[in-house]
């Protein structure tokens, strides 16, 4: 083996990467499925409210720059608002547990205060949260918008 063959290798190697095409969505949202068995022990928080999907009643004006979500599961709510400058996460009830806020090319951990919130600045879509409670992992499923 000599330098010729490396340098071949290195040009084939750079020219799968070199593409430009977008990937289909379908491929992504494959992606990210085979991605979340890393979490498989996690338990999948249940949504239980969307802003986008349930009208408020007796509010004047339907336009907002906010977004609200509720996930539960048997013992624990989490409460998830988003504007276009932060992502509040708030823990019910109230506790101080380490929590992470996972995007499609990022993770930020943090730990939610005494009263079970934390801010962080908004993040790019997909988006979830992944809270660490004393009965074990909760993970919301994706928000993608």
């Amino acid at each position: 083996m000599t330098d010729q063959s490396d340098d071949a290798m290195l040009q084939r190697i750079s020219e799968a990467f070199d593409h430009t095409e977008p990937i289909p969505d379908h491929l992504g949202a494959a992606a990210r499925d085979a991605f979340d068995w890393r979490r498989a022990d996690a338990e999948l928080a249940e949504l239980l409210f969307d802003s986008a999907n349930d009208d408020l009643v007796g509010v004047r004006g339907a336009s907002s720059d906010r977004r609200s979500f509720r996930f539960g599961t048997d013992d624990y709510v989490i409460r998830v608002h988003l504007t276009t400058a932060t992502m509040i996460v708030m823990v019910e009830p109230p506790l101080s547990v380490p929590c992470r806020v996972v995007g499609d090319r990022s993770v930020a951990d943090d730990v939610t205060d005494e009263y079970g919130e934390l801010a962080v600045d908004a993040p790019e879509f997909p988006v979830r949260v992944e809270v660490d409670l004393p009965a074990g992992t909760i993970v919301t499923p994706w928000i993608t918008a």
